[in-house]
């Protein structure tokens, strides 16, 4: 079940992952998979840095309403804008929901957003390290990554990468429940869901 819930959202995505990468789904350890639904996105086993330089494995982050959005610290046109709104999101939320939500950037750009720029990147931003961490990871893991989170991304020239504006929330054990695709939309509805999922917690 957990590999079938996996390709649907590869196909969902459109786009091909290698038989590499595929593997790397089915590598998923006893620990980390403990009582996760099988559709949740923890079960994609794979090792992160950080901010601080600290490993992270996703399956670290249950436990807390997760926003995700992909996003690199060189980025001066739609990141900037991605990481406004998600500040705006945060404000709008009642201190209950904010206390239980976690904010996760995953950065597109594994070779110039290293672990050092992403901490200057965040304390530029005064992004709060309490709520906020910023994902780096090599190539391969940042591909599948963001295929199974539906978000398309492209270099373009030497230092741009072209990519899906686009916040999704995870609720507690890693499961899709909401994606804003672009940054035109309410924010009512994204705060809504937040809400719901805090107020659904024991």
């Amino acid at each position: 079940m957990k590999i079938i819930a996996i390709l649907l959202l590869t196909v969902i995505s459109g786009l091909k992952i290698s038989g590499l990468m595929m593997a790397s789904f089915m590598m998923t350890s006893i620990a980390q998979a403990q009582d996760l639904p099988d559709n949740s996105i923890y079960h994609f086993e794979s090792s992160w840095l950080n901010q601080a330089s600290e490993t992270v494995v996703l399956a670290d982050l249950a436990g807390h309403i997760q926003l995700v959005a992909f996003v690199y610290s060189y980025c001066e046109h739609t990141c900037p804008t991605i990481i406004a709104t998600i500040k705006q999101v945060n404000k709008m939320l009642s201190p209950e929901a904010r206390e239980q939500l976690r904010i996760t950037l995953v950065s597109l750009d594994p070779d110039r957003d290293t672990p050092e720029r992403l901490k200057i990147y965040m304390d530029k931003q005064s992004l709060d390290e309490q709520q906020w961490s910023f994902l780096h990871g090599d190539a391969d893991d940042v591909q599948a990554l963001s295929a199974l989170f539906g978000v398309r991304y492209k270099p373009m020239g030497v230092a741009d990468i072209a990519h899906s504006n686009m916040l999704t929330i995870l609720d507690q054990q890693g499961v899709m429940r909401y994606q804003m695709k672009g940054l035109g939309e309410n924010l009512e509805t994204i705060t809504a869901e937040i809400e719901t999922l805090a107020g659904e917690s024991p």
